[in-house]
């Protein structure tokens, strides 16, 4: 018989690990929708230009890591590598910009697909919750966009948090500072890898995201873009400052931060865990403000910010910090049926406690009660409902409450009321 295996840097979810899945996604769904945020699902793969115009030519992702193809119309499509510059097209193609109000608030989780090595908490299909806003630039808007992010890993019960920031610059800052890296790295490229030579004339800027020299002195010791902002920039950035200093947000300035995609521009930030064991210094996500990617692909100058965490970095941070609630409240009631007569009703009863939001399970096969009783040692129910011949004449169901080990009869008219007001008092349904 052939075996069957997975492909390599991808993962099946089931048990606990598709419910921490859904949980992270469940937190940070229902948090960001209260920063005013609707969801949005964009497909799985684009046309190829979307990621190569946006994300940039030079960058890893496009050069190295998209899993790219032909179509049988002989067009190029991309699995999609990252969420923002697919929403970017959606939100151009569906014309988005024709709302009134004067932000368009996005958020999506779903998968992502690069090829790169699989290591702990990376993978070749990856998931990424992420958020985009556009339609306004402001440093307030920025500060609330940081905001949301810190709320969504502080919910999660995450540790240890804190925030990286810095300013790249707006384009003219740009310029002046890849000019800069350009002059810098002319008498030393011939000492960086191949990816790095290449870059310099094409994207120097690419080169600080190196990893083959990130330890590396030249790269190191390259100048910093702080000292090639224009006023305005710089102004923009001290605005940032100011407004994340009215929060409890514990944050550092990193000159060194650039983040890899070229679509960004100005407040650039990542979190990062901060602790005295092998997490510190682990990043689990980040984004920033990008001015000019809508204008790149289309002739409407509107500003964006966004950014994006992997859920599987997330999901390994929770579990070395054990940060997990309850993840799931389990079986309500598993009903006992002890002979054929009785399973059937046992049967329509599940069927009605179901219909009214109740969890319920059943075994279908067995009529002894020790077989029976197997299946709730596994479920753990918070109730378990036992009929039998005598349950029927009198129409009086046995209803155990697995807790407490009690057990009392309750009319069969009553049950789902009995249930539903004792599962409330649990905290239940």
């Amino acid at each position: 018989m052939k075996e069957y295996q997975k492909i390599k840097g991808t993962q099946d979810f089931f048990g606990d690990a598709i419910l921490k899945l859904r949980y992270i996604e469940n937190i940070a769904s229902s948090t960001i929708k209260h920063f005013g945020f609707q969801e949005i699902q964009t497909p799985i793969f684009e046309n190829t230009d979307v990621f190569i115009k946006n994300v940039g030519e030079e960058s890893d992702v496009v050069s190295k890591e998209m899993y790219t193809f032909k179509d049988k119309s002989d067009r190029s499509i991309t699995l999609r590598p990252e969420g923002t510059a697919a929403v970017a097209r959606s939100y151009l193609e569906n014309k988005m910009y024709a709302n009134s109000l004067p932000l368009t608030k996005l958020f999506y989780f779903g998968p992502m697909f690069r090829y790169e090595r699989p290591q702990t908490g990376r993978y070749r299909e990856f998931h990424q919750f992420g958020v985009e806003v556009y339609g306004e630039s402001s440093p307030m808007l920025d500060c609330d966009v940081i905001l949301s992010a810190y709320t969504i890993f502080s919910k999660l019960g995450i540790q240890n948090i804190k925030l990286k920031i810095n300013s790249i610059g707006n384009q003219m800052s740009r310029n002046h500072y890849s000019q800069a890296l350009k002059d810098y790295f002319q008498d030393h490229i011939h000492e960086m890898c191949t990816d790095c030579q290449r870059r310099l004339n094409t994207n120097p800027m690419r080169i600080l995201d190196c990893k083959a020299d990130k330890d590396n002195p030249i790269l190191k010791n390259a100048p910093k873009i702080h000292d090639y902002l224009t006023d305005e920039s710089k102004s923009y950035f001290d605005e940032v400052i100011h407004y994340l200093n009215q929060f409890s947000i514990p944050y550092e300035i990193d000159l060194n931060l650039v983040r890899g995609l070229d679509y960004y521009t100005d407040t650039v930030f990542e979190f990062i865990i901060e602790s005295d064991d092998e997490l510190n210094g682990l990043a689990m996500g980040g984004g920033g403000k990008y001015s000019d990617m809508i204008k790149s692909m289309s002739d409407r100058d509107i500003p964006g910010i966004g950014y994006a965490f992997g859920v599987e970095r997330i999901l390994a941070i929770m579990d070395k910090q054990n940060a997990w609630k309850e993840l799931n409240k389990g079986v309500d009631v598993v009903i006992i049926g002890l002979d054929e007569e009785s399973k059937l009703c046992g049967f329509h009863l599940m069927q009605e406690l179901r219909t009214e939001n109740l969890t319920v399970e059943m075994d279908y096969k067995n009529t002894s009660m020790k077989s029976q009783f197997k299946l709730c040692d596994k479920l753990h129910p918070s109730y378990i409902v036992i009929i039998g011949e005598e349950e029927r004449k009198t129409n009086i169901y046995q209803v155990k409450d697995t807790s407490t080990k009690t057990q009392i009869g309750i009319s069969r008219n009553e049950i789902l009321t009995y249930l539903h007001t004792q599962l409330s008092i649990k905290g239940g349904n």
